[in-house]
């Protein structure tokens, strides 16, 4: 197993720790020293602990650190110390957390970490990373990237030391490019890697003077942002770097330090601001000496007049974020230093951009410089002023200048980063999200075109142009395309020197095949769509008119039935008419036939009657003698008749009325049955 291996896996078991006791940033290393006494058989004494840990986790702890552990032990009654050595008592170490099963599985998520950096690589870039080179890597990001004061860890250096990297700038891009690619597809490994970081940031606590003093806050001590840091806080440098800056102000600002800020870096932001809205004023933000801001605000799509407007209301926006703005302290005889000395270290140390930037850092360290009176404690708590810078340049010039004079015990300036650690172990869980967003925000802030860079890139754009070797489609292209500037930095790895015409034009080219290659497959997307959809509409087509097809036969059958329907109406309502015209006929023959018997009865009884009295009452010789015997008959039926007539109630004329009906329906009745045969 390789040192880094070991180390990285080693902080993540800090990490573990602390999440697990939060008693004391030294307790976090007391599993450390038990883990040696364990595999001691007699007493164990500093020296002996120091060389099991390296050995076994990577991490070189000092000697007095160990001592420290060691009554920490003896306090937690897991032995006694005996002749500055320790001696364990076994049944209290029994019951120990086994770390060597704790770093089994950390080993575990980092070899899968590992192997994906070293697949990523291969893929993306072509470029062959063996384990140990990919560990070597994840921890030199770490050191150099998130938490620059982690050296101290690996060397034992003082604070604030910064060895050279171990990795070149290539692969500290491909680093950087993998990480910006793990925080989405492989969330379970980015949260390793934060937790590897956090591990490092309390490692930081052991090499720090008076680590026991890390809680302790701010007394009358201000921060002092400089232009660059007031560029993130206020967001101009992309939402990442807000993010990350806001915890660090928020985080300051709860352990009672007071922030502000000068006014020469207050003007400093509104230059870079009115420099942004001149260029997008003047043909866009991809011109020369492009900055990160100028990269933000193309991406937001400002404006010239957005981006004055801002630089109009900054000092309202500084003191939105709880920012004072001050002015630099009057110079002071007692308080002179050779400010031309310094210049000229500060000339010969750092690359500026610009004069007026130099001067600006000048003025802000000879500041500081007066507002501490000339003299600070070792205390960062109780320094009085600090500059908080990006410039990890200035900070060592800074401290080379000031501090190894005797006068200052702690240096005038501090990167951001170095801050955010300080400040983050006295309150870890004050701003649990802190790590995460310094790592994200370095890792987009790398893959960016840097200045020179960007300028190199301009100048064999134009070149190319000027030669007539591309056409002003593809100038446009290169230059505002965010494929290009992507690939830009992945041929290039951010080393200007990489950038050349053949380097221009290979960019060109695969620009042109990732936007040509989907537009192709759009295109064949779309035909494949447009002949589905045809199909489809032909298959529609002809169901409508096997549908038209059918509802016309339907139709058809449909007019065809409401004829018949019409013409068996018609039909009903003759054969109704006849069967009227039969009834009616029936109806009155019958009527005629039962008046003529009603009348012909009438006329028999009357006959009948008149007979019978004519019997009775003429003469024998007037009335015929053979018709004497019929009277009695004739009497009889007239009597028979009116008994009946008297018992019903009717009368002769009701009761032949009677007959009468009773005989025109039996007519009726026959005489239908004749028509109808």
């Amino acid at each position: 197993m390789t040192t880094s291996n070991a180390l990285l896996a080693s902080l993540a078991i800090i990490k573990a720790n602390w999440d697990y006791s939060q008693e004391s940033y030294v307790d976090n290393f007391l599993p450390f020293f038990l883990d040696a006494v364990k595999s001691a058989e007699g007493p164990m004494s500093a020296p002996a602990a120091k060389v099991h840990i390296r050995e076994r986790f990577g991490i070189d702890i000092p000697e007095g650190v160990l001592a420290t552990l060691s009554r920490r032990a003896v306090h937690k009654n897991y032995g006694r110390r005996e002749n500055g050595s320790f001696i364990a008592d076994p049944s209290k170490l029994a019951d120990l957390r086994d770390l060597g099963r704790q770093k089994a599985d950390y080993l575990r998520k980092q070899s899968a970490l590992v192997n994906e950096l070293v697949k990523y690589s291969a893929d993306r870039f072509n470029r062959t990373l063996s384990i140990e080179d990919a560990e070597d890597a994840l921890l030199n990001h770490i050191e150099e990237h998130s938490v620059p004061i982690l050296g101290s860890v690996m060397n034992g250096a003082p604070y604030d030391a910064r060895p050279a990297s171990r990795s070149s700038p290539d692969t500290e891009y491909v680093v950087n490019s993998f990480i910006s690619e793990v925080v989405s597809s492989m969330p379970a490994s980015f949260d390793h890697l934060e937790t590897v970081v956090k591990g490092s940031m309390l490692a930081v606590s052991l090499y720090l003077p008076n680590n026991s003093e890390l809680g302790k806050r701010f007394d009358r001590t201000s921060l002092y942002l400089d232009a660059p840091v007031l560029l993130k806080a206020l967001g101009y440098e992309g939402d990442e770097a807000r993010a990350a800056a806001k915890d660090l102000l928020a985080l300051s600002r709860s352990a009672g330090a007071e922030l502000a800020c000068f006014e020469h870096s207050v003007s400093e932001v509104r230059g870079i601001l009115d420099r942004s809205a001149g260029k997008a004023l003047h043909g866009g933000f991809n011109g020369a000496h492009r900055r990160a801001t100028d990269a933000y605000f193309a991406s937001e799509g400002l404006s010239a007049s957005d981006i004055l407007l801002l630089s109009q209301r900054l000092e309202e926006d500084v003191a939105a974020l709880g920012i004072s703005i001050q002015e630099r302290p009057a110079p002071s005889r007692d308080l002179t230093i050779d400010e031309l000395a310094l210049e000229e270290v500060m000339e010969s140390n750092i690359t500026y951009s610009s004069r007026d930037t130099l001067l600006n850092d000048l003025d802000s360290l000879t500041a500081i410089h007066r507002l501490r009176g000339g003299r600070s404690s070792s205390r960062l708590e109780t320094c009085r002023a600090l500059l908080v810078t990006t410039n990890g340049g200035l900070t060592r010039v800074g401290r080379s200048f000031f501090v190894k004079e005797g006068d200052h015990g702690w240096p005038p300036a501090l990167t951001d980063h170095h801050l955010a650690t300080l400040v983050w172990l006295k309150k870890p869980q004050a701003a649990p999200s802190l790590p995460r967003r310094q790592i994200l925000a370095d890792c987009f802030a790398a893959l960016e075109p840097g200045g020179r860079v960007w300028d190199r890139y301009l100048e064999e754009i134009n070149r190319l142009g000027s030669r007539g070797r591309a056409s002003e489609n593809d100038l446009m292209l290169l230059r505002y395309s965010t494929e290009a500037q992507r690939s830009l930095m992945d041929r290039t790895m951010g080393d200007p020197d990489q950038v050349t015409a053949e380097t221009v034009v290979e960019i060109l080219d695969k620009v042109k095949a990732n936007i040509l290659s989907p537009a192709e497959h759009e295109r064949d997307a779309a035909f494949a769509a447009a002949s589905k959809t045809r199909a489809a509409l032909d298959d529609a087509e002809e169901s409508l008119r096997d549908r038209e097809t059918s509802l016309a036969a339907e139709q058809a059958a449909k007019l065809a039935a409401e004829d018949r329907s019409t013409t068996l109406e018609a039909r009903l309502a003759r054969l109704e008419t006849a069967a009227n015209n039969l009834r009616e006929a029936a109806t009155a023959k019958s009527k005629g036939r039962a008046a003529l018997a009603y009348r012909l009865v009438l006329i028999f009884c009357g006959a009948v009657l008149l007979y019978a009295v004519a019997a009775t009452f003429l003469p024998d010789g007037v009335f015929p003698g053979w018709g004497k015997p019929a009277v009695p008959y004739c009497f009889a039926f007239s009597t028979l008749g009116a008994s009946a007539t008297l018992m019903w109630g009717g009368s002769i004329q009701g009761t032949a009325g009677y007959l009468r009906r009773v005989l025109e329906k039996q007519l009726e009745k026959r005489y239908l049955g004749k028509l109808g045969g």
